[in-house]
């Protein structure tokens, strides 16, 4: 593996993502309506769309406009396979990879560690990235993905 420590830092600091908006904005709305059509009592119905629509603020506002402090904003990735994520209240910590991460052409989701009970994901589609940085990004993980192969999300 001592041919990745030639490689610059990856950074990846997305864009807001249009399709990934629309995406939400449907399949939270295709869910509420399904929760309006439930036979339940009213109060049971309004309870399951207030936390439908909480779902939706969190993931847009996490996902997609990064405004929520914990959100993360951007990652690099060093050329020791080591991740440094900074979040939107501009603190930076030390994340690792998870094996959970799911690499697509199409989708790249990037699941990190922060912390012993923490973890963070950075959904990444076409419209967030610069098409060579993503391509540069799935190469790498396809390569070298996570330095710790235990095949768990557990933390050390």
């Amino acid at each position: 593996m001592s041919e990745n420590r030639e490689l610059p830092p990856l950074r990846i600091r997305p864009r807001p993502s249009r399709v990934l908006a629309v995406f939400l904005l449907v399949t939270h709305g295709a869910a509420l309506s399904v929760v309006v059509a439930l036979p339940l009592d009213w109060y049971w119905r309004s309870g399951l769309a207030i936390l439908v629509f909480t779902s939706l603020v969190n993931t847009i506002g996490t996902q997609v406009l990064f405004l929520v402090p914990w959100a993360g904003r951007e990652a690099i990735w060093e050329p020791d396979g080591t991740w440094t994520l900074t979040l939107v209240s501009g603190k930076q910590v030390e994340a690792r990879l998870l094996p959970s991460t799911f690499v697509t052409p199409g989708l790249l989701v990037l699941n990190l560690r922060c912390g012993r009970w923490r973890s963070c994901a950075m959904v990444l589609l076409p419209d967030t990235l610069d098409s060579d940085l993503l391509r540069r990004l799935r190469v790498r993980l396809r390569l070298w993905g996570t330095l710790d192969k235990s095949g768990t999300d557990a933390s050390a």
